[in-house]
């Protein structure tokens, strides 16, 4: 039995480096800056989401900014449009912080937010942060999952779902896709 658990904890690196080769080759083709830290955190938390909501039903994105004419008001992390309804089925707010209280507590911060702002009279502007497409703001009045999700560890700590990373090695992957980029062997935004 001894022998039995030390070869599966001897196997989880090989099971991270694995979906961390799936993850790197599908990443290889969007063009997105991991510049900022959250960035590879919400990259594989859409890759994620997108194997329970399969496209062409559904099309999952990240980051689609909303506010008003002035200024922006915040900005949603992962979206999960149903393309047959034309509406946002699920938000997630995708936190990736050394201490995960103060990502969950941040998260819901957000979601307040973005709850009271969506339920007020005034008119938003909801736009990609990576393109020019905008969004009207009916096509999120019936968000059925507003969702949070954070590193290896985070559904202990409350989350509603964890990427299979710990924060280490997201933080390691974020650089090796700079460095892909900067090689010419990923795409650049």
């Amino acid at each position: 039995m001894k022998m039995l658990f030390v070869l599966l904890l001897s196997l989880a690196p090989l099971q991270a480096f694995c979906a961390w080769a799936e993850d790197f080759e599908a990443l290889k083709s969007v063009p997105r800056s991991y510049e900022a830290a959250g960035t590879i955190c919400e990259e594989i938390a859409r890759l994620n989401v997108q194997k329970k909501f399969p496209a062409p039903q559904y099309n999952v994105m990240t980051g689609i900014s909303y506010g008003n004419a002035e200024r922006v008001i915040g900005e949603l992390d992962v979206i999960v449009f149903d393309t047959n309804l034309n509406k946002v089925i699920q938000i997630a707010e995708v936190k990736c912080w050394k201490d995960l209280n103060d990502g969950l507590d941040k998260a819901h911060e957000q979601r307040a937010r973005f709850l009271k702002n969506l339920r007020s009279s005034k008119d938003l502007i909801f736009r990609s942060t990576s393109s020019a497409e905008t969004f009207a703001k009916e096509q999120f009045q019936y968000v059925k999952e507003f969702i949070t999700i954070g590193q290896l560890g985070a559904v202990q700590a409350g989350y509603d779902l964890e990427l299979p990373y710990t924060l280490k090695e997201l933080k390691g992957y974020s650089y090796e896709m700079i460095r892909c980029q900067h090689n010419g062997q990923c795409v650049r935004p």
